[in-house]
C-alpha cells in the first residue's frame, strides 16, 4: 500500500513538471528567444552525423523580420562549414517553425529553453518524402552547461535515441568565425 502511494506521487510529480515545461513553451517568447545561439551538441541516427566524431562548434543568429523569423546560421557538415540564411515561418504550435527549402523544407521546434542559457531544439528534415530528425542542443555561451546537457541527454533518449548518438561538438570556432 505505501508503495503504491510512493509511486502514485512520484507519478504525479512527473507529470507536474512535464507540465510546467509545456507551459513554458505555451507562452514562447520569441524576443527572448532571439540573438546569438551556439550549438554545442547534436543527437542523431542519422549515419552521416554519426561518422564524424571531431565536429566543430555551429551557431545561429535568430532575429524577429515582420511576420517572420530570419535565421543565419553556420555548422559543420561533413568537415565544412556551412552557412545559411533562412526565412522561417511560425508553425502551428508555440515554439514551431517552419523553413520552406526547395529540397522540401524543415521544421524547427524548439523542445525546451530558459531563454537565458541553454535550448534544445528538434529539427526536422523533409526530403524525398522521408522525414529525418536531429536534436541540438543550444547555449548563449561555449561553456558545456552540466544540467542542460543532463537535460539534452534526457530529451534525446525520449526521442528514442541512445546515449551513444549524443555528441558535444568540439570548441573549434573556424565555422562560427563565418559569421562575422
Amino acid at each position: 500500500m505505501r508503495g503504491n502511494l510512493l509511486a502514485a506521487l512520484l507519478g504525479l510529480l512527473v507529470v507536474l513538471a512535464a507540465g510546467k515545461e509545456d507551459l513554458g513553451l505555451q507562452n514562447f517568447s520569441l524576443t527572448q528567444f532571439s540573438g546569438m545561439w551556439y550549438e554545442i551538441a547534436l543527437a542523431s541516427n542519422l549515419e552521416h552525423q554519426s561518422s564524424s566524431p571531431q565536429r566543430k562548434v555551429g551557431a545561429v543568429i535568430v532575429e524577429q523580420d515582420g511576420p517572420h523569423l530570419s535565421l543565419t546560421s553556420v555548422s559543420d557538415h561533413m568537415n565544412l562549414c556551412m552557412k545559411e540564411k533562412n526565412q522561417a515561418v511560425k508553425g502551428d504550435a508555440p515554439g514551431k517553425f517552419k523553413i520552406p527549402l526547395e529540397s522540401g523544407g524543415k521544421e524547427v521546434i524548439v523542445v525546451a529553453t530558459d531563454y537565458k542559457t541553454y535550448a534544445i531544439m528538434n529539427i526536422i528534415l523533409n526530403r524525398g518524402g522521408k522525414p529525418s530528425s536531429m536534436l541540438k542542443l543550444y547555449s548563449r555561451t561555449l561553456e558545456h552547461n552540466e544540467k542542460a546537457t543532463e537535460k539534452f541527454v534526457e530529451k534525446a533518449v525520449e526521442q528514442g535515441l541512445s546515449v551513444s548518438n549524443v555528441q558535444l561538438l568540439t570548441k573549434d570556432l573556424t565555422c562560427v568565425n563565418l559569421l562575422s
